[in-house]
């Protein structure tokens, strides 16, 4: 067994959640994981990973403001993931060509993966916007 900190996958389903990530840095998660700062976080969208991030802080659900606690709990999430670094891969990376290949799509969402397993799909990326 590694000692190295796992990285996790995120599935990002609608348009509208994959702008607010990328736009506000932020992301809100109702499947719970060992999240913490420096964490890495690969986001898939369909079948292709699209970007990731490096988790900057943890907000859980009593320390958002009323609107956001309203929202996670109408959606049933349980904190809001802030990201020091975010990045786009141009172009995307199909799942299936990675290390990730093996794992059931269904159950990508909170997937835990070897740190060094998620900076390999990283270095797969031609070219990437950082924001």
């Amino acid at each position: 067994m590694s000692d190295e900190a796992p990285s996790y996958i995120l599935r990002i389903r609608k348009d509208e959640l994959e702008r607010q990530l990328f736009s506000l840095r932020a992301f809100y998660v109702g499947v719970r994981r060992d999240w913490s700062n420096g964490t890495l976080v690969l986001f898939v969208r369909k079948d292709a990973f699209i970007g990731s991030g490096v988790i900057e802080r943890i907000i859980a659900i009593d320390g958002l403001e009323d609107w956001e606690r309203k929202l996670c709990l109408e959606n049933n999430w349980y904190c809001k993931i802030v990201f020091s670094k975010l990045t786009r891969f141009q172009p995307i990376v199909s799942v299936k060509d990675t290390s990730a290949a093996g794992l059931n799509p269904s159950v990508l969402h909170g997937a835990s993966i070897p740190r060094s397993d998620a900076l390999k799909i990283e270095r797969m990326i031609p070219a990437r916007i950082i924001i």
